[in-house]
């Protein structure tokens, strides 16, 4: 199943930015490929990069991409943050249900909006209404319908039409 899938990296693993060099930009590469192969709603990804184990702008540019449809900081640098999701894909992702605020639950709100799920403020606070439309979301999805954005929850909100068009490819082609 997609969603277990685990990639091995070391421990300590370096911010890695355009101009970054090396064997361990050449995992993050594959890596990258590999997660984007599995968020992508087409069989082939539009946008993969040669692992060549140069941070380039190609590179850069997948990064951002990866960022905004796994719902992360759409910032080009492999930090924290994007290092938990290549290697732990959306089990790295919060959980978030009623009472949990912040930029996230923020651009969940604005997918769901733009989505047709969603005809709340756009907050950043997990209420009553980002609740509702979460579970109808879920229900479409054929999801537990709990009302809790999770692993699974992440996934089917990753392929939403809504979200994967914001972040089309070419938004982030030339940047």
């Amino acid at each position: 199943m997609l969603l277990s899938i685990t990639v091995q990296f070391p421990t300590k693993k370096p911010t890695l930015q355009f101009g970054a060099c090396g064997q361990i930009v050449k995992e993050m590469q594959k890596a990258l490929n590999q997660r984007l192969v599995q968020l992508d709603t087409v069989p082939v990804s539009p946008l993969s990069v040669s692992t060549t184990g140069y941070f380039d702008r190609e590179t850069r540019n997948a990064v951002k991409y990866l960022q905004c449809l796994a719902f992360l900081t759409i910032d080009g640098i492999v930090g924290q943050e994007t290092w938990a999701y290549l290697c732990n894909g959306f089990a790295s992702l919060p959980i978030l249900s009623v009472g949990s605020s912040g930029t996230v639950v923020k651009a969940v709100q604005e997918t769901f909006k733009v989505g047709g799920y969603y005809f709340g403020a756009i907050d950043g606070i997990f209420g009553a209404k980002t609740e509702a439309a979460v579970l109808a979301f879920q229900a479409e999805c054929s999801l537990a319908s709990d009302g809790i954005i999770e692993p699974f929850t992440w996934n089917a909100l990753s392929k939403l039409d809504s979200h994967s068009s914001r972040c089309s490819v070419n938004a982030f082609r030339g940047l």
